[in-house]
Order: structure tokens, then sequence, then C-alpha cells
């Protein structure tokens, strides 16, 4: 679950209540208050080590095993968070602070329901305390629990000036397919924090979902005029443009986005794209380049840059980008199918008759697997209600034992964001898109990712 620290910061260290007496400070600091303050400060590593002493010295400690979690939670360690949360409850049973990170931890594990009966527990403890009341909300929102609205409607009325609040309750909305309902929830927001950026951003995202381009260039351009120079605002307000069609607004807001994010892998690609759409291979080629050398894995990139040299005459390398693309993604038809035709224009006639041939098999093969989608619907339905539950673990195990087709490759994709492997999810919204390259969920799926797992490196 995101904000791990802001959430200590404001929940677990806020001042005790009236009456409670306030425990006198220790002269000589020991590992639990050295690992603390390192929390405060954001060094998690070495907040990791002084709590493990801390538990080495007092292994009964509610307060150790809890802060401990944190630290690991902040490493994204997830699962071992889960053991040191779980050792806090057990300890300090009656702790709201234990059941809270007993329920962070959960959370941030893909196990939302478990997470929603640890909140609950802290908020009986210690009503009225708004962290843990909004990682309730996330909690229901994740597992579709219908108590969702209800929990968001307490917490504006308990945190008016929260912005953030508004905007969650929008997207849980617009994720549980009440489009019309979000919208208003986010307008109503914009209506209270006008200028707020991170909200237009959201509205302009969800608003291309809807197939509603020029409304959600609109909200993006609000959000860029507002500060927002992020590297996803400018990657979303490019596919806002392209999906409206307007390629040339697209490229000119790519451009911009490079100026101020000079290594993104993302706006490279599609600037790139966007050129080789256009005919213009030598403008394309640089940000090809720039792309496959800081993400050599992408398959999506690897055949992109073949297509720029093929286009230049610089076959050679765009036979090694082509093989590149077919060592990464063997099963996928396109790759052998661009080795291939490259293959005979170079006059290499029987390796040329392979590769096709694979190529052909490929296709046939997938269009057997889609075919078998009937069949398979019951299987389909099943992952998809186990990730709408919020049993992410379980829809991915799922989607992953279904054919491969863009529909089961979204689905993972969704299932991994959720358990915060971005650049997995990357990964499977890259076969999609190469199995459906005009779907445009996947591409937004893909541009959000993307940035996503560039953050969290």
């Amino acid at each position: 679950m995101p904000g791990i620290a802001a959430l200590l910061l404001t929940a677990l260290l806020s001042p005790s209540p009236a009456g409670t007496p306030v425990p006198t400070p220790v002269p000589t600091p020991g590992p639990i208050e050295r690992g603390e303050r390192l929390l405060g400060q954001r060094q998690y590593e070495k907040a990791q080590l002084q709590l493990q002493k801390a538990v080495e010295e007092n292994p009964t400690s509610a307060r150790a095993h809890g802060n401990l979690a944190l630290a690991l939670l902040a490493l994204h360690k997830n699962r071992e968070a889960v053991d040191e949360a779980r050792l806090a409850a057990a300890f300090g049973p009656r702790a709201p602070e234990a059941r809270y990170i007993f329920g962070l931890a959960l959370a941030a594990d893909g196990r939302p329901v478990e997470a929603a009966r640890e909140f609950e527990q802290a908020i009986a403890l210690k009503p009225g305390e708004a962290a843990p009341l909004a990682a309730l909300a996330l909690a229901y929102g994740a597992a579709q629990d219908e108590r969702t609205v209800g929990i968001y409607e307490k917490l504006l009325v308990l945190s008016p000036a929260d912005s953030k609040i508004r905007g969650e309750l929008a997207e849980y909305l617009w994720r549980t397919e009440r489009l019309e309902d979000g919208n208003r929830a986010m307008e109503q927001a914009l209506d209270s924090f006008p200028t707020n950026a991170d909200l237009l951003q959201s509205y302009g995202r969800s608003l291309m979902q809807q197939d509603r381009p020029l409304d959600a260039a609109r909200a993006l351009e609000r959000a860029r005029s507002l500060g927002s120079d992020d590297a996803l605002t400018f990657a979303l307000l490019a596919v806002s443009y392209e999906q409206a069609g307007n390629a040339q607004a697209a490229r000119t807001v790519l451009a911009a986005g490079l100026e101020k994010h000079p290594t993104d892998t993302s706006l490279h690609h599609d600037l790139g794209r966007l050129w080789l759409a256009e005919g213009r291979a030598e403008e394309a080629l640089p940000h090809l380049e720039e792309a496959a050398r800081s993400s050599p894995g992408s398959v999506e990139i690897q055949l992109d840059l073949g297509r720029a040299l093929e286009t230049t005459g610089r076959l050679d390398e765009a036979e090694s980008a082509y093989r590149r693309a077919v060592r990464l993604a063997p099963n996928l038809p396109r790759s052998h199918y661009a080795l291939g035709r490259l293959l005979q224009r170079e006059g290499k006639a029987a390796e040329a008759q392979r590769e096709l041939a694979l190529h052909h098999a490929l296709y046939e093969r997938g269009r057997e697997a889609v075919s078998r989608f009937d069949a398979k619907s019951a299987e389909m339905a099943y992952a998809w209600a186990e990730w709408h539950k919020g049993n992410a673990a379980s829809a991915l195990a799922r989607f992953q034992a279904l054919p491969e087709t863009p529909e089961s490759l979204r689905g993972q994709a969704l299932a991994l964001s959720r358990l915060q492997r971005h650049a997995e999810a990357v990964d499977a919204l890259e076969r999609a898109h190469a199995l459906a390259p005009d779907d445009h969920r996947i591409e937004l799926s893909l541009v959000t990712e993307r940035s996503l797992a560039e953050k969290k490196k």
C-alpha cells in the first residue's frame, strides 16, 4: 500500500488522546528508538537493522515487531512484513497501532479482505482516527465491498480538506463500472479543489478509458498548466491526442515531455512509434534506439526499432533487432513474421521460410486459443471474479493458467499491478499489445504501468 511512511507519521505517531500518559523519553536511545527515528527519516534499510536488534532484545514487544513491519513494507518486503505485523498483533491484541500495521501489511500483500478485518479492529479500539478509516476504505474498495462508499462518506465528514479521499472515491466508482457516479464524484472534487493537478490527471486517465479523448486532453492540459510535469502526465496527454486523431499534437507533447524527462523510456518509445507511423524513420530512429538502450527486454521496442532500421536501409542491424525480439518472445507471431520478411528481402530464402512457417503455426495456434475462448469463459469469469473480490494472487494464478489472449494478459497485468509488481505488469501488457495493437485499454494501461515501474526502480 502506498504512503507507508506518511501513514506512520500521521497516524501511528500522532499525539496521545487527552488524559493518556505520555511516556518519558529514554535518556540513551536503544535500538527501538533509533529504528523509529530512522523510520521518520525514511532511512528504511538502516531502520530495519536497528529494529531487528530491538526484536532480538525483546521478542515479545509489539512495538518492535510493528515498527520492523513498517520498515519492511517501505522496502517492499511484503511477505516478511506480514510475518512481523502478525507478531505485533499477537503480542498487542488491544493495541490499535498493531492492528493497523497488520492491516497495512496484509493490504500490501494483496489480501484486502483480511486487511479490512484488522482495520475494523483498529477503528473499534481507537475511533475517530482518519488514517485507519482511509485504509479501510481502500481495503473495502479492493475487495469490492458494498460498504466502501459509506466509509468514504464518513471520511469526507472527518477530513473535508483531504482531496485525496475524493479522488479515491471517484477511482473506486470508475473501477466498479459506475462511470457516471465516478464522474460526478470527481467533478465535485474539482469544485472543491479546482487547482489540484493530481485530480485532473486521474480524471483525464479515466476519460480516456471512457473513450472521451478530447475531454481527457482538456483535463490533462489543465493539470499541465497547474504544474503537473511528471512523465505520466505527458504520456497520458499524448495518448489522448493520438486517440483523438491529432498525431502532431501528440508528438509535440512527447517532445516537451522529453525536455523534462530526457531518459524516460516510454516517452522515447511513443515518440519514435508516432514518427514511424508517419513514415519518418530517420526522426523515429534516435528515440527508438534510446528506448531500446534503457529497456532492452521490451519486444515492442525491438520490433519498432527493427522497422526503423529496415526502413533506413540498415538491414543487418534490423535483423539483429528482430532476432532479439524473437529471443524475447519466441511464441509471438509478429516477431517471426518481421524477421522472415526481412530475411526474404536479404535473399536468405531457406531461413526466411522457416521463420514464416513459425509465424503461420503460431498465428493459427493463437486463432485456436481465441476460438476456445468461449469454452474457457467460465474460467475467465472466475479469474475476473477473484480480481474483483481483491484476491490478486489467486486471480493472477487463474489468468496465467488460461491461454494467452489479450484479455487474459490484461487480467494478469491488473493483478500484477495490484500486487505492486509493475515491471511484470509491463511485460504482460506488452505481450497483450502485440496481440491487440488497437486495444486502447491495453495501450493506456501500458503507459500507466511503465510510469509506475520507472518510479519503483
